[in-house]
């Protein structure tokens, strides 16, 4: 581009070049001609009209003393500065002016033009009636003076040219930037929408119509790209964003039917082995009344049967976890009074350098368990201080209101419940897991790896839905949505019991 607007230069100077070229000459020589011939003309007509009024003077000199009075009209005549060759013809007779610078005749004739004969003088000759006869005047007047006038006259005009073309030169040159001015903000524009940067406005600045007119369409056809790009980006954006969304409910539904098999085997599995566990504690309990207190075998039986009794709680939180259990307490009920009650034990066992932090911004109220939702805190909370170990950290309980789809899923108010802490967090791929039975990241015998699974399965069963945010070294979020309930009658809530 640049080399192309060189070029453009470089030809407007050269047309300039050659017009002057080809019309400066000619225009110096029209122009001389017609100051030559107005100088000229004007000397012309002078000397004709003073030649007339000498003659019209000797006409009218009287006869008696003409000779003296002709030499001194002539020699009036020479010193005027006019005049260099001035006398009087009557015959054979001459009478000259005895100043005159010339004295001797002049054997040519008169002169029809300025600076015919080339001799720098114009000879005129007029014939003066005396009486009877008649006498010839014959003037010669200097050239001189207006051959100088006329040369002066041409200098003057090839310098006006020279200036006029040195101008023009000059006019071309600041025209011709004038021109690229705008063709390079047009170049420079190009290259930053080639880079991708359709948002600068283009001025191109000029006192070119055409150029303004350039100017104009090319800053629509900008705007037209800039809405063009901007619609094609926002279409790509949302396209992007419902893709997310698709792909996230997809792995929340396969997420949730993962753990809905999982819950239908453990609970399949949870009845099999309390139909085993019963009957032996049944005969346990009945050997135990049939033997003596004191003797060994009874210490066996009531191993026996406590062993029966962890067994069988065991089986409770698995048909808590699968949704599979025999009845529950549903009622209309305020979480701050729950997580109350569960903050008092979790104060209890929580160690002395972590700090707990309750905000409690709006609550509302939900249908459920209050005391299933009292294990929901109890677990969360003591697998919380258990992931910031010894070092020490904050344990913080948030209690609230949302209506946002976005987060909670679905259309309507929910109550939220976060409980976030400041341990040692976790990887995506092991939260992809927390919420399947018996999966533990903990050693051999610290745990059962039903805490948080149990913790799902009675959020589920709320009708609610809860997610986990981690990140290893910067602790971990859990957020649990419930579904929020019509407020509960001023004489107090009403039980209803589901098998």
């Amino acid at each position: 581009m640049e080399r192309l607007i060189n070029s453009l230069r470089g030809r407007l100077l050269g047309l300039v070049l050659v017009i002057n070229a080809a019309l400066a000459p000619l225009l110096y020589l029209g122009v001389s001609a017609i100051v030559e011939d107005g100088y000229a003309e004007r000397f012309v007509n002078s000397v004709r009209s003073y030649s007339h009024l000498v003659a019209d003077q000797l006409e009218v000199e009287d006869a008696d003393d003409f000779d003296a009075r002709a030499a001194y009209v002539l020699d009036d005549v020479v010193l005027s500065g006019q005049v260099v060759f001035a006398e009087l013809t009557d015959g054979e007779r001459r009478i000259h002016s005895s100043i005159g610078s010339l004295s001797t005749p002049i054997p040519r004739a008169d002169d029809f033009h300025f600076g015919e004969h080339g001799d720098r003088a114009y000879y005129i000759s007029h014939t003066i009636k005396r009486g009877a006869h008649s006498v010839v005047l014959r003037l010669g007047f200097d050239e001189s003076p207006t051959l100088e006038q006329i040369g002066a006259a041409k200098r003057r005009v090839l310098a006006t040219i020279l200036v006029f073309a040195i101008a023009s030169i000059l006019v071309a040159m600041w025209l011709s930037a004038v021109i690229a001015r705008p063709i390079l903000h047009l170049e420079a524009a190009a290259r930053r929408i080639a880079a991708g940067d359709v948002r600068v406005p283009l001025e191109m600045r000029s006192s070119i119509r055409e150029v303004r007119s350039v100017n104009r369409e090319l800053e629509h056809m900008r705007r037209e790209l800039v809405g063009t790009s901007e619609r094609l980006q926002n279409e790509i954006r949302e396209r992007e964003v419902s893709e997310e969304k698709r792909l996230e409910l997809e792995r929340r539904l396969q997420h949730r039917e993962r753990i809905a098999t999982i819950g239908t085997l453990a609970g399949g599995v949870a009845h099999e082995f309390n139909n085993i566990m019963t009957p032996i504690l049944l005969y346990a309990q009945v050997a135990l009344a049939t033997v003596p207190a004191e003797s060994p075998v009874a210490a066996d039986l009531k191993r026996i049967v406590a062993a029966t009794h962890r067994a069988r709680s065991l089986v409770t939180r698995i048909l808590t976890f699968s949704r599979a259990m025999d009845s529950q307490e549903v009622t209309v009920f305020r979480l701050r009074a729950t997580l109350d009650e569960a903050l008092a034990l979790v104060r209890a066992v929580v160690p002395t350098n972590i700090e707990i932090v309750v905000e409690a911004l709006e609550d509302v109220p939900v249908r459920g368990d209050p005391s299933l939702l009292h294990q929901v805190v109890l677990n969360l909370c003591t697998n919380a201080y258990q992931a910031m170990g010894g070092g020490g950290g904050r344990l913080c309980i948030r209690l609230g209101a949302t209506d946002d789809p976005e987060r909670t899923g679905g259309a309507g108010r929910y109550a939220l419940l976060e409980i976030s802490d400041t341990g040692h967090g976790m990887e995506k791929a092991v939260m992809a897991h927390i919420f399947e039975p018996f999966f533990t990241t903990r050693e051999v015998g610290e745990g059962t790896g039903l805490g948080l699974s149990v913790v799902h399965g009675i959020v589920t069963s709320m009708g609610g839905s809860i997610s986990v945010e981690s990140a290893p070294g910067a602790g971990t979020t859990f957020t649990i949505f419930l579904p929020a309930a019509p407020e509960p009658t001023p004489q107090g809530a009403v039980a209803v019991h589901t098998a």
